[in-house]
């Protein structure tokens, strides 16, 4: 039998055992997953998938268990799929009077569902809708809480999901960088996850996956029109500035052409932030 005088000393190894193990994690990790489907939303996919409109439809009609408001979602593309494949004249209707409203209403919390089904094979008809409403849930105001999930679909084999996740986090970095030009300076965990040599890497890799000017045309525009010219992957990379340096040149000398422009548009943010803030640092307008 062992007592509580012996039982008292182990319960404290390993309670610091534990404090030590949390210790070690990094304090800015950020985890690279999307947020869960819900059993009834994965319920409705399934029943997207094979086709059956209507199903879905009643199955989501009157869902009070929705926190990520998905059961317009679903049956707005039930409806589209309905008015494409059926000619069916009610969905039309529906489909043209609430395009605008689902628009608006798209963020973050819907991605999970979203990027489902516009990767299905189905809904590929309607790529301008499917890449509109990608691009608003993407970069819908405040999405930072969901920064994860963004960081996720970067490496998606759906195109349009991949891009948006793109256009997702320049909308995130953009706003790191406003404090920065604004007199502030970047948290320890927003510094960590930013400077991530996964992140880079693989933002370097969808340069090259890209079609952009040669470096050389590149580099006699002014700096106002080269920011212009190239986006996504190339304008996250300047928005995280020094961090991306060092990565971009190696890929640049193993003949990624991009990776040459991107360094000019580095290049670019680095100058524009000394000239405010002379002491400063990628991360810190006072240099601290």
């Amino acid at each position: 039998m062992i007592t509580w005088s012996r039982k008292i000393p182990f319960i404290i190894t390993a309670g610091l055992v534990v404090v030590l193990l949390i210790q070690a994690l990094p304090a800015g990790a950020v985890t690279w997953e999307e947020r869960p489907v819900l059993v009834w939303e994965k319920l409705a996919l399934e029943t997207f998938a094979v086709n059956n409109y209507d199903k879905v439809i009643a199955m989501v009609q009157g869902q009070t268990d929705d926190p990520n408001g998905n059961a317009p979602l679903l049956i707005y593309f039930c409806h589209a799929q309905k008015y494409y494949l059926e000619k069916d004249r009610a969905s039309a209707v529906f489909y043209k009077q609430q395009y605008a409203p689902m628009l608006g209403r798209l963020a973050g919390a819907n991605l999970a569902v979203l990027t489902r089904l516009v990767s299905m094979p189905q809904t590929s008809w309607n790529g301008d809708v499917n890449g509109k409403f990608i691009k608003a849930a993407f970069e819908k105001p405040g999405n930072e809480q969901y920064l994860g999930a963004i960081l996720f679909y970067l490496s998606s084999t759906t195109p349009e999901v991949s891009n948006g996740a793109v256009g997702g986090l320049c909308a995130i970095l953009r706003g790191k960088r406003e404090i920065v030009m604004n007199g502030g300076t970047l948290s320890r965990e927003d510094r960590e996850w930013m400077s991530d040599p996964m992140l880079l890497k693989l933002l370097i890799r969808k340069t090259g996956e890209s079609v952009n000017p040669p470096s050389g045309f590149m580099a006699k525009l002014p700096a106002i029109a080269r920011k212009k010219i190239m986006g996504g992957s190339s304008m996250c990379l300047a928005l995280i500035e020094d961090p991306a340096l060092p990565l971009l040149r190696e890929a640049a000398g193993m003949g990624n052409a991009n990776a040459a422009s991107t360094i000019g548009l580095v290049m670019d943010a680095r100058g524009e932030r000394l000239a405010r803030y002379p002491s400063s640092t990628w991360y810190s307008a006072t240099g601290k």
